[in-house]
Order: structure tokens, then C-alpha cells, then sequence
């Protein structure tokens, strides 16, 4: 007797893909503005939920004061077993007013560094570095740097919630982000850059084999 689809779709372990949508830039507030923790926790479970609705596969969750509610949405995808994975970021204005963001910190970077410096120290904590609103100039000093502790990883090229696109020759990996700024706004938009995975692994977004094997939770009967 032939077996249902689903009884063999239990047997089988789903294979993750080797290209993945990745939006590196979604801001949640400070830990300090939310009114309690149940609050934070939800609005983090909402935008964590509406991003695996997405069908993304890693998300940058930035903030100004630096990695601490991208941890805790990190923890959170972790614990609840979400397909998902999260890249804690911080948004930083350097002292010679260039804005990146700084992914993969377990801490803050310092306030007041230049462009280079804060991607020197980046780099000492293995952190990956994304330059935002970078100009023709800029795109030309930058281009200098490249492959040097002082230059940063990346650059994004547009961004959907600040409406910007920086038309650059810049030698650096290109990303497009969402900006969403909550669980609606990221539903909204449908914003991310195509990333192959032994990419996301060299820059630091996935553990080698991480995700590979992949077995979703309706086959699990959960």
C-alpha cells in the first residue's frame, strides 16, 4: 500500500536553501522606552513572526544605544526554535559624520570614533561593519580602504523606509534594506537582498552548517 504524502513528509528532514533573503536593518526602540517587559517582549515576537511570514532567513535588528534588544530578539528566536536568524546591530554616527551600522556585538562601540577607528574596534570584537548614505565622495575614500581593519564590510545601497538610493562605483558587498520600524511596516515591504550562504557564513551572520539540515514544524506535528 502506497503511503499518504504526509506520513513520508514526517519521515524526511526538509533541506534548508542555499540562497537567503536577509534585511539588515530593522529598528526596534531602546530597552528603556518600553513601558514593561512584556511590552518589549511582544513587539520583538511581532516583528520576529512577521519576518518568518516574510519567508526572510536573517534579519539585522538595530538600535542607537547599541546590540541589547537585537540580543534579546536573538535569544528569542533561539528559545522559541523560530526559522529565523537574528543579527543583534548597532546604528552609529561616527565623529566624521558617517552613519553605519555594526552587526554581530555582544557590546556598544564607544561614542565619538572616527570612521576608520570604529571599524578597526568592529573588527577587533569579529563585529561586520555596513556603511549607509554613502556619497560619491565618500564612496571614493572608502574605496581606499578596502580590505584594510579600517574600511567597512558593506555598504547599503537603498533603504525603503528612508526612500534613499546612493548610486555608487564603491567596491564593497551591496545590500537593500526594509528600515521597517515595526511588525506592519516589515509586511508592507517587500525588501531584501539575496545572500548565498557560504557568504552569510563569511561575514559572520551564520556558523558554518548552521540551518543547513531543517526540519519545519508542521512535519514535526507541532
Amino acid at each position: 500500500m502506497i503511503k499518504k504524502w504526509y506520513e513520508t513528509a514526517k519521515e524526511c528532514t526538509a533541506l534548508r536553501k542555499n540562497t537567503l533573503r536577509a534585511d539588515l536593518c530593522l529598528w526596534i526602540d531602546d530597552i528603556e522606552k518600553f513601558t514593561n517587559k512584556n511590552t518589549m517582549e511582544s513587539t520583538v515576537k511581532s516583528i520576529l513572526t512577521s519576518a518568518v511570514i516574510k519567508g526572510l532567513d536573517i534579519i539585522g535588528i538595530v538600535n542607537a544605544s547599541g546590540p541589547h534588544i537585537g540580543l534579546i530578539a536573538q535569544n528569542m528566536a533561539i528559545a522559541q526554535q523560530m526559522d529565523i536568524t537574528v543579527v543583534p546591530g548597532q546604528s552609529y554616527m561616527t565623529s566624521d559624520k558617517q552613519e553605519l551600522f555594526i552587526y554581530n556585538l555582544k557590546k556598544p562601540i564607544p561614542p565619538g570614533l572616527t570612521t576608520a577607528d570604529a571599524c578597526i574596534q568592529a573588527h577587533k570584537m569579529r563585529g561586520f561593519v555596513m556603511a549607509r548614505n554613502v556619497g560619491k565622495r565618500k564612496a571614493q575614500v572608502l574605496n581606499k580602504l578596502v580590505g584594510s581593519p579600517s574600511a567597512p564590510d558593506a555598504i547599503e545601497i537603498f533603504n525603503a523606509k528612508a526612500g534613499s538610493y546612493q548610486d555608487v562605483d564603491i567596491d564593497f558587498p551591496r545590500f537593500v534594506s526594509s528600515g521597517a520600524l515595526s511588525a506592519n511596516d516589515l509586511e508592507q515591504m517587500n525588501i531584501f537582498t539575496l545572500i548565498d550562504r557560504k557568504d552569510a557564513v563569511e561575514m559572520g551572520f551564520l556558523a558554518p552548517e548552521e540551518g543547513v539540515d531543517y526540519t519545519p514544524k508542521y512535519l514535526k506535528g507541532v
